[in-house]
């Protein structure tokens, strides 16, 4: 980030984008019932978690199939600091960070040595391992239990200038802050030196090699800032109510690569789009199937069928998903 701190344009475009996010995500939100927020909120909680897939796959190259875990590791640190220590979630999400920070670094330095469907393949078997974890060490972690953990309510001081929001929505407004803090420093980094030198290993490691990148090194940086996105979207996945295995499986990991595909992997702003089609799908067919008699069966099946399609159809037409469409097409 230092190279970007070094270029106030960088920093004011990031910040321009920030606060248009802000006032968009508040004025939508005010429209919603509160159903429809806490969906909100889950979309912005995604959008950061895929912010790490655009990071670490999108940017650098490298494919995950695990920030799922590096999510648990984020809601797991968070739900214990505050069942265990009463520590405020305003701490607990931070210190969440950290510990998925020093996950990642583990992981980076494998990741090093890896590439292609190998380190796929390592990361896929890290999400595999959570439910083992938390069944193994059952006193710390309650096993399929899980450790009920949620946002709580408004402080006093908000409530006299803001008045009574609902419980969903102060949801929303818990997670706000926190996913335009990411969007900031994704924005950020995407633009800097760094994004750039992490473009050039994505697309050439020799090329980048041979103008004095140490790749190596740079890939675990990568894994780092990928993995406190992740712990940061995993801390707020877990205030939703409850931190255990159930929450964070590789179905998740899934979700989050999808998302971003479908919007344009290499784009912020196709997470975003990508994020809010996953996150909002289910309900829109819903809405269709409303009008045909099916059974309920083929109704839970039909949300999961039609992402399927979407991924394939998103591959194989336009790659560079929704928003890298547009991009490519006003260039």
């Amino acid at each position: 980030m230092s190279n970007a701190a070094k270029n106030p344009s960088i920093i004011r475009r990031s910040f321009r984008r920030t606060i248009f996010f802000i006032i968009a995500i508040l004025a939508v939100g005010s429209t919603f019932e509160p159903y429809n927020q806490a969906q909100l909120a889950v979309v912005l909680i995604y959008f950061i978690g895929v912010l790490s897939v655009t990071i670490l796959t999108g940017i650098s190259g490298q494919i995950s199939l695990g920030q799922g875990a590096l999510m648990a590791v984020g809601g797991y640190t968070t739900a214990l600091l505050m069942t265990n220590y009463s520590i405020s979630l305003w701490i607990a999400v931070p210190a969440s960070i950290i510990g998925a920070g020093i996950a990642g670094a583990l992981l980076g330095i494998a990741a090093a040595r890896l590439s292609g469907p190998y380190l796929a393949g390592t990361t896929l078997v890290i999400a595999l391992a959570i439910p083992t974890i938390a069944n193994r060490f059952m006193s710390v972690f309650k096993g399929d239990e899980g450790l009920p953990v949620d946002v709580g309510y408004p402080p006093s001081w908000f409530t006299n200038l803001f008045g009574e929001p609902t419980y969903e929505e102060w949801q929303l407004y818990v997670v706000l802050p926190f996913a335009a803090i990411a969007l900031f420093f994704a924005s950020n980094l995407l633009l800097s030196r760094t994004g750039r030198m992490w473009k050039s290993i994505r697309d050439h490691e020799t090329a980048a090699a041979l103008t004095g990148v140490n790749y190596s090194r740079q890939k675990i940086y990568v894994f780092i800032i990928a993995s406190i996105f992740a712990g940061l979207a995993g801390a707020l996945y877990g205030l939703r109510g409850l931190v255990g295995p159930s929450v964070y499986p590789v179905a998740l990991s899934l979700t989050l690569l999808t998302a971003a595909v479908l919007g344009g992997i290499r784009s912020i702003f196709g997470a975003f789009i990508g994020t809010v089609i996953v996150v909002f799908l289910p309900d829109w067919i819903d809405l269709v199937l409303d009008n045909f008699e099916l059974s309920e069966q083929v109704s839970n099946f039909m949300p999961a069928l039609i992402s399927s399609l979407l991924l394939i159809l998103t591959v194989v037409i336009n790659p560079a998903g929704v928003a890298g469409g547009h991009h490519h097409k006003h260039k």
